[in-house]
């Protein structure tokens, strides 16, 4: 914070005061624009008092996601065990090297990205929200701002490792050797989906229910902090977990408020609900069709992406041959170059007439940080995978508004057609995709894929 010096060597504070004024405007307008159904004079930002709750214990929660250390783990073995069956796994000791695991701690943070703005949602447009890193700090530890809000503004941040300030980000970590194959870059970088996402947020922010965009799979790791998530395998009917009804917000915090505890009744009429507390160093992989959300228990750092391998390429063909018909094409050409054995498939798939997916809603993000209020999906600030997001932007171009943002991110969901658009106007569009949270009965491998 800039002071001046008096000649008499004392400091003068009218510099301090106008930074602080200036941010607190600056705050103010973010949270208008990420929300601007809520009032910030009438206190609607916290006025169902999430803070004063018990909503971010884990008293009696039954965690049962399976967990593998890498060095249990060859990639042929994670595709036999969990990738190809769609179940979720934990893998622990992933980041154990990784330079973000000592480096990411706040304080370092706000001095190397501190005049850096990350995005913390979208406006009612699509468009990004944008806020300095610095000042974000300052409001989710402000006990009148984020320490009080319900559903906390969240960055789910899906072109960190592209823009001038803070792309030295991702030399910080690496890709995990089971998601490297990741087919969408045969289209290139400016036409795929957004994919990765930085994801960062104080208690009681996160991504609400969703699942991730055009089938794809998602793995989210956790630098510090704890996520709270609850899953539902693929299939499970929107109508029972995602009800269009009044009260249930599409913040992560009012679904775990809201419709969580109905999924521990005993007349409950569909799946189970399958819980995860994901601690600092461990890697989430949730495979494609599984809807997740995810609750921040405190502050949290995590990064995520959304992928195409092998072993899920046939249900992300069928979803992007349907939802984005002109990538489909360009993807298909690098295919027959590149791996002409998949495009062989691909071809047969169109040929049948298959276009769609079993994934039991027409769409939504990873984490954290896109989808539209009357979708799947949502990241508090606007997603998953985190592992995502909320979008709440009308995406123009192909692809509308999609799911995740950590959510975020996804997963954080994400309004991946209006940000072409968006560019074309020198402005960020929509790109979120949620986490996933989940709770309930147990996951094994099997049948009872995740």
């Amino acid at each position: 914070m800039s002071v001046a010096l008096r000649t008499d060597g004392t400091i003068c504070g009218h510099e301090a005061d106008d930074e602080r004024t200036e941010r607190e405007r600056k705050i103010r307008k973010a949270k208008r624009a990420a929300r601007s159904e809520l009032s910030i004079s009438k206190g609607d930002w916290y006025k169902h008092g999430y803070a004063n709750s018990d909503i971010c214990s884990t008293k009696g929660l039954v965690d049962r996601i399976p967990r593998v250390h890498w060095k249990d783990l060859t990639p042929q073995e994670f595709v036999d065990r969990f990738e190809r069956p769609r179940i979720p796994v934990v893998i622990t000791g992933l980041a154990d090297d990784w330079p973000a695991s000592a480096a990411w701690t706040v304080e370092r943070l706000r001095r190397t990205y501190g005049d850096h703005k990350f995005k913390v949602g979208s406006d009612d447009d699509g468009y990004a929200v944008r806020l300095r890193f610095a000042w974000y700090l300052d409001y989710a530890a402000d006990p009148d701002h984020g320490g009080r809000d319900d559903s906390p503004l969240y960055i789910f941040d899906g072109t960190f490792a592209d823009r001038e300030g803070s792309k030295g980000m991702r030399r910080d970590y690496e890709v995990p050797e089971y998601f490297r194959e990741d087919l969408f870059h045969l289209v290139g970088e400016k036409r795929r989906p957004p994919y990765r996402w930085l994801v960062m947020g104080p208690a009681r922010s996160g991504s609400g229910l969703h699942i991730d965009p055009l089938a794809t799979s998602a793995w989210n790791t956790l630098l510090s902090g704890h996520k709270r998530w609850a899953l539902f395998p693929p299939g499970t009917p929107r109508c029972h977990v995602l009800p269009r009804e009044q009260g249930v917000e599409r913040e992560a915090v009012s679904w775990f408020t809201k419709v969580y505890p109905r999924t521990q009744q005993p007349d409950w009429p569909t799946a189970r609900v399958v819980d995860l507390v994901q601690g600092p160093g461990e890697t989430v992989f949730v495979p494609g069709g599984w809807w997740h959300a995810v609750l921040n228990l405190d502050d949290t750092i995590a990064v995520t992406q959304n992928y195409v391998s092998s072993a899920n390429f046939e249900r992300v063909w069928k979803h992007t041959v349907k939802g984005r018909p002109k990538m489909s094409r360009k993807w298909l050409s690098a295919l027959e170059r590149a791996r002409p054995d998949l495009a062989a498939l691909a071809h047969d798939i169109t040929a049948r007439g298959e276009v769609e997916c079993d994934t039991g809603s027409s769409s939504s993000s990873s984490s954290s940080s896109s989808s539209s209020s009357s979708s799947s999906s949502s990241s508090s600030s606007g997603s998953d995978s985190e592992g995502g997001g909320r979008g709440r932007g009308r995406g123009r171009g192909s692809g509308g508004s999609g799911g995740g943002a950590q959510g975020g991110g996804d997963g954080g969901e994400e309004g991946q057609g209006g940000q072409r658009d968006a560019k074309k106007r020198g402005r960020e569009g929509e790109g979120g995709r949620g986490a996933g949270a989940g709770s309930g009965s147990g996951v094994g491998e099997g049948a009872r894929g995740r």
